[in-house]
């Protein structure tokens, strides 16, 4: 079965690598800025780390399952070429939202674009298989 879906399985497993860079980033800044677990409240600086890694979180949850339903529906190469936005879109994100709050807007957008069109595409596959 991942032999037919190679490309989907690689994009999946580098977003899930980008997740796991931004939680071993909270224990850094845990570390640098003194903020004891289980404690979320520290400087601006660390609760940004802390966001970042949160937040990515809250986007997995929709992101993994609507890239396997559009893999299903529309195959391996579109879901691996929408859903390399996602991982990309992080970064930016991250990167950005480290230096300032309101500079992470570019790579939430590009995170929400790949999500949309991966969420839109799962329906219009399951309706299309209904009908």
């Amino acid at each position: 079965m991942l032999e037919d879906f190679p490309l989907t399985a690689l994009v999946t497993t580098i977003s899930l690598g980008v997740y796991l860079w931004v939680t071993l980033k909270v224990g850094g800044a845990r570390a640098k800025h003194g903020v004891k677990a289980p404690s979320i409240d520290g400087p601006p600086d660390f609760q940004r780390v802390f966001r970042v890694q949160q937040n990515t979180l809250e986007q997995l949850a929709l992101y993994v399952p609507v890239q396997w339903i559009f893999a299903l529906a529309w195959g391996d190469v579109a879901a691996a070429a929408v859903g390399a936005l996602w991982p990309i879109g992080r970064i930016m994100y991250a990167l950005s939202y480290y230096q300032a709050a309101e500079k992470r807007g570019a790579g939430f957008g590009i995170t929400f674009l790949s999500s949309g069109v991966l969420l839109i595409g799962s329906l219009a596959g399951a309706v299309m298989t209904l009908i």
